[in-house]
């Protein structure tokens, strides 16, 4: 976060009603012995606890900016007959602030103007964007007739190295009340997963528990684009050694913590020859939809080794010019290939349209010509192709480039955002294997006109072929005269006007959606509108066809005649590498990779 606009984060305490609150306990103690029917109880009555605050006000209303402290000083009187012992509570405590932005301390004094003995020294305010009480000082002690002056100091901490764009719109509020002593209660355990599994189970656990008891942690499994790193744990005095929870003296929250793959990282590894972090070594089997098999995987491109994303994974999200995006996969030359995913961030699984920038669109309106499934082609809309070089002569635009390259020119340069994406290829493959390739009869392999011809990647994706081929996906683009790309010459052919395309169908098989046609709705591509890829299939007896990804409850790779009006647009751009390192997040849902706020 740039410095300036750091300092300027201002705490405001909004709505802190602070509970004038008495309490009455009565406790009973009792001892017995084995074969003894005998007992002995005795029970006694606290006093009353008044607690009031020096300025009258049960509020706190304060700004603060970062590196600020506001101090709020309450009495403690023991108005009953007996020495009394509470506890102080957050209550309802909702606080939206980077873990360590909130500390506190409290200090006690027997008389007003003595001096002040330190109780908790600095310490995190607890996080929660729900409701959660938690103990703020434990079993305070009042002599019968007697009143305690305290020191609350709240800080709002300047947090170095640490981004705190978030505070900027976070909030707090709070009730305190004195209550029970702590030893007297039960308190709840959470454990949150934190989108891993512990045993195997996803799910947020609740246990009530008295003070001291124990728990065993389970095992957190690591996925393979992340690694379990422990712990982080809110709540006053539990504390974790390696997998046993000790409970303290308050409600406590405990959420998995993991070290994950990082695309920033990422890109800084691939400049110093290395391999980066968390990449799983294996081979996925394509053919089937990614289940196990999910995170980050390699393989060659036209650039070099191209590290890509698969299955349901949950930390590949940017928002970049105001979007949401998923990426595909870090390219070659280090550049991030990213699609667009809407104005919000969209879990996994959630169909909605606002997912795609357009729905109900054709790829073009001809479609009676193997030349349309070129991105762009050669002659003008209606005029026949005569041969496959003439037919692929990229002379024209289809309407979908055209479509895209308008909502390119708005949503990109026009936002002055375009000298952070790069020119890297988009393979629109036209190379015709034929028949002994595909096993399809009728495949010329001929490109042209109304020839029935399959194109490279229906090869690759298994559709409708021979048994003995399987799904294998390729990002090395066999064609340079298909290797779209704006200025670059030398591997790609030069006649983009914008460095925009769509995903093409060897992406989609690698990202986990199974062979041609095998339904999947669990991985990142899934939409619930179905969407068109940049990759040509074939052109059979009724016209060309264009992979696509299938839309609500089916998210299998398919195709469709390209003037078919139902299809949507998911835009695909590469974000530059030197751009790319300077963002910040950690790529999930709640923390995507963006750019920092100046």
């Amino acid at each position: 976060m740039n410095e300036k606009r750091k300092n300027m984060i201002i705490l405001t305490v909004c709505a802190i009603t602070l509970m004038l609150a008495s309490i009455l306990g009565t406790y009973a103690y009792f001892m017995s012995n084995i074969n003894n029917d005998s007992r002995q109880e005795a029970e006694v009555d606290t006093g009353t606890m008044r607690l009031r605050f020096a300025d009258n006000d049960e509020g706190i209303n304060a700004k603060l900016m970062l590196g600020e402290s506001i101090t709020k000083k309450f009495t403690l009187e023991n108005t009953g007959t007996l020495d009394a012992t509470v506890s102080i509570e957050w209550l309802d405590m909702i606080n939206t602030y980077t873990l360590g932005s909130l500390t506190y301390t409290l200090e006690y004094s027997e008389t007003e103007d003595g001096d002040y003995i330190e109780l908790v020294s600095s310490t995190n305010v607890p996080t929660s964007s729900s409701e959660f009480t938690s103990t703020l000082v434990p079993d305070i002690t009042i002599p019968v007739g007697k009143t305690y002056f305290y020191n609350l100091v709240i800080t709002l901490n300047n947090l170095n190295d640490v981004d705190q764009t978030e505070d900027l719109n976070a909030s707090f509020s709070t009730k305190f009340i004195v209550s029970q002593p702590s030893t007297n209660r039960k308190y709840t355990l959470t454990i949150d997963p934190n989108g891993g599994t512990i045993d195997g189970s996803s799910e947020i656990q609740t246990l009530s528990m008295n003070v001291g008891n124990t728990y065993e942690l389970g095992t957190n499994d690591t996925t393979g684009y992340r690694k379990f790193e422990g712990w982080t744990i809110s709540g006053y005095d539990s504390s974790i050694e390696d997998t046993t929870i000790t409970i303290g003296k308050s409600n406590v929250k405990i959420v998995a913590k993991y070290d994950s793959f990082k695309i920033q990282e990422a890109i800084k590894a691939l400049e110093n020859g290395e391999t980066p972090k968390y990449v799983n070594t294996s081979m996925p089997t394509f053919v089937n939809t990614a289940t196990t098999d999910e995170g980050v995987f390699a393989m060659e491109d036209d650039y070099g080794t191209s590290y890509y994303y698969r299955g349901a994974v949950e930390n590949n999200y940017v928002k970049f010019g105001d979007f949401y995006w998923r990426i595909i996969r870090i390219n070659g030359d280090g550049s991030v290939r990213i699609q667009y995913d809407g104005a919000k961030g969209y879990e996994n699984t959630v169909e909605n349209a606002d997912r795609l920038i357009y729905t109900n669109r054709l790829f073009n309106t001809q479609f009676y010509d193997a030349k349309y499934v070129g991105w762009m082609f050669g002659g003008a809309q209606g005029q026949a192709s005569t041969s496959k070089a003439q037919g692929q002569t990229n002379e024209t635009d289809s309407e979908m480039k055209i479509l895209v390259d308008s909502w390119y020119k708005t949503n990109i340069v026009d936002k002055n955002l375009g000298d952070k994406v790069s020119d890297t290829l988009f393979c629109n493959d036209r190379t015709t294997p034929g028949r002994e390739a595909t096993g399809w009869n009728l495949d010329t392999g001929i490109g042209y006109g109304n020839n029935y011809t399959s194109f490279g990647a229906t090869v690759r994706a298994n559709g409708y072929n021979v048994e003995s081929i399987k799904a294998k996906p390729m990002f090395k683009c066999p064609q340079k005269n298909d290797a779209f790309t704006v200025s670059d010459e030398v591997l790609g052919n030069g006649d983009l006007t914008y460095p925009v395309g769509l995903i093409t169908a060897d992406e989609i098989v690698a990202a986990g959606s199974g062979e041609f046609h095998t339904p999947n709705t669990n991985y990142y591509l899934y939409k619930g509108v179905w969407y068109w890829s940049f990759s040509p299939y074939a052109f059979s007896g009724n016209g060309s066809y264009m992979f696509v990804v299938n839309g609500s409850g089916i998210g299998r790779l398919d195709a469709a005649y390209v003037n078919d009006t139902r299809g949507a647009v998911a835009p695909v751009i590469n974000l530059k590498a030197d751009y790319v390192e300077t963002l910040i997040g950690d790529g999930t849902i709640n923390n995507p990779y963006r750019e920092v706020i100046k």
